[in-house]
């Protein structure tokens, strides 16, 4: 089933990968933590929230000179070794091999464009020890990336795999390779929305959550542009990513607090603010005050807009909400956010 913008009918997966982004330009390469936020209000409000603070380090990084290096075999030709910082962007690595190593994890990498097409594929080797051990292929455009980073502080660099698919808003995947005992064991995202998503340490204890926002909510009550989703984040734990988002209320009431005053200050300028309101709703949830924040919903939604009210399967109009509210309660029970019933999860 899908939700209808009043007469327009519009997953968020059958956007045209050649559709216009409304993304303002400052942000499309940032490697913001939240995602669509209090700036993808209206061109009249602009409130940055680009929190680029995903940590840098040094590390070692070396151009290697045979084709061969990708199998695991060592280089012949070992370019002049240079420090950079964690991350090689796969446009640097195209048609050329790359290195970055740490410690004992090394990844040798190179990326390689189809002329038919915009996209292409990134071949990696991951080493220990100087030994090869996985080899892989993932396909991307050149906007990804690899890199190298300890996220769960236990001393051993992470290797990760950065994908862009391409289109409009869309899509990112970060693939996470992690040294367990004899073998390296793989994780991912998932492609989400833009930059999928960034690594940031939340509570300074050196551990890296990845902190992104949930994409279900694109669309779901509004334009792209006027969407506020709520937060979401995971932790590595055991090579696996587990949601944490529950334990991190800071971070959950600072986006809680950016979402309220976007309200605020769409009501002035745009009938867009049913998409933000449903983010701050959910927002609320997570941070255990649901009651709170479906009382400023009521308070405050556009009760003329119709966008999200209608559902569709295969085709047909199926069922209309009569409002807001209750088409908002609907979705937050289909998410998980409420169990049936209208009673926030606890």
């Amino acid at each position: 089933m899908s939700r209808s913008a009043g007469k327009w009918q519009r997953l968020s997966t059958d956007l045209p990968s050649d559709s216009p982004s409304d993304l303002p330009s400052q942000f499309v390469n940032c490697g913001w933590s939240h995602g669509p936020s209090v700036w993808r209000r209206s061109l009249s409000v602009a409130i940055a929230l680009c929190l680029c603070s995903c940590a840098e380090t040094a590390i070692e990084a070396t151009g290697v000179g045979t084709p061969n290096a990708l199998a695991g075999e060592p280089a012949s030709d070992v370019a002049a070794t240079t420090t950079e910082t964690t991350e090689v962007e796969l446009n640097d690595a195209l048609d050329q091999p790359r290195e970055l190593r740490e410690g004992p994890v090394q990844v040798r990498f190179r990326y390689r464009q189809d002329a038919e097409a915009w996209g292409g594929e990134v071949q990696y080797t991951l080493l220990y020890n100087g030994q090869p051990q996985l080899e892989q292929t993932q396909e991307s455009t050149a906007y990804g990336g690899v890199r190298l980073q300890d996220l769960d502080a236990d001393g051993t660099a992470e290797v990760i795999i950065r994908t862009y698919s391409g289109g409009a808003h869309c899509c990112t995947s970060h693939i996470i390779h992690r040294w367990q005992g004899d073998r390296f064991e793989t994780t991912d995202t998932g492609f989400r929305d833009g930059e999928g998503g960034s690594f940031r340490d939340l509570d300074g204890d050196g551990r890296l959550e990845f902190v992104a926002f949930d994409n279900a909510f694109l669309y779901a009550f509004s334009s792209y542009a006027g969407s506020f989703p709520p937060s979401q984040i995971w932790a590595l734990q055991d090579g696996q990513l587990v949601d944490v988002t529950r334990q991190y209320p800071a971070e959950l009431r600072a986006i809680a607090n950016q979402m309220r005053e976007a309200v605020l200050t769409v009501q002035a300028d745009t009938n867009e603010v049913n998409g933000i309101l449903a983010g701050y709703v959910a927002q609320m949830i997570l941070l255990g005050e649901y009651e709170q924040g479906w009382a400023f919903m009521l308070a405050n939604y556009d009760r003329t807009s119709d966008w999200g009210l209608e559902i569709y399967k295969d085709g047909q109009l199926v069922y209309r909400y009569p409002d807001f509210p209750a088409a908002l309660e609907a979705f937050l029970t289909e998410q998980g956010y409420l169990p049936a019933g209208g009673s926030a999860a606890r």
